[in-house]
């Protein structure tokens, strides 16, 4: 009974250190509704996962990054 106990414990501090590491940031960039290219936050890592989704941004017209002087629908989603 001993060892499930202690196995329990182990498993559950595992739980609580994988949880309680920051994650890295992952924002894609979408021209016309199609994925162009994506960028991760490097060593910076998030505990608070809004601070990663508050980067996103809404879908506005612009220039492509792909194409010069062609204008899109760019939106870039954060997660």
């Amino acid at each position: 009974m001993k060892k499930v106990f202690g196995i329990c414990a182990l498993v559950l501090a595992g739980i609580m250190i994988f949880a309680s590491c920051g994650k890295k940031c992952v924002c894609v960039r979408y021209e016309d509704g199609k994925k162009i290219y994506a960028r991760e936050s490097g060593d910076v890592r998030f505990f608070d996962k809004d601070a990663c989704t508050s980067q996103s941004v809404d879908k506005y017209h612009g220039y492509s990054a792909v194409v010069d002087g062609k204008e899109v629908d760019i939106e870039v989603k954060c997660k």
